[in-house]
């Protein structure tokens, strides 16, 4: 969903475009700069929308948390990542109260393993 302005800036450029292509303002004192503000409008307008739909706020892939129950591999248990309490699907063991790592997502359910920390070297 766009921002609430998107609309209104739309209909201020098509107005302008009618406007100078029209002959109703053909001086180009007012044509230049009407110009200007149409395309900065237009980049503005592109970029929220191209930023608003790259986001997917419910992405958990890649996030950590602590398992609130033993879970066996291909068994289901709870996990809490991120302060929630998510289902789970583990991909090995994973005792009470260790660290795990999100792999993806599967039926609402977190697909999870333990948590390596991964030296740099």
């Amino acid at each position: 969903m766009a921002h609430a302005y998107v609309i209104p800036v739309i209909i201020i450029i098509v107005l302008i475009i009618a406007l100078i292509l029209t002959g109703y303002i053909s001086d180009p004192i007012v044509v230049v700069p009407s110009l200007a503000i149409i395309g900065f409008l237009s980049y503005r307008m592109i970029y929220v929308i191209a930023k608003t739909r790259k986001r997917n706020l419910f992405t958990y892939q890649g996030k950590t948390g602590k398992a609130v129950d033993d879970i066996k591999r291909g068994e289901a248990g709870y996990v809490i990542v991120d302060g929630e309490y998510w289902e789970a699907i583990a991909l090995e063991d994973i005792r009470k109260g260790e660290e795990i790592k999100v792999e993806g997502m599967r039926d609402l359910k977190l697909l999870v393993k333990k948590r390596v920390d991964e030296a740099i070297i």
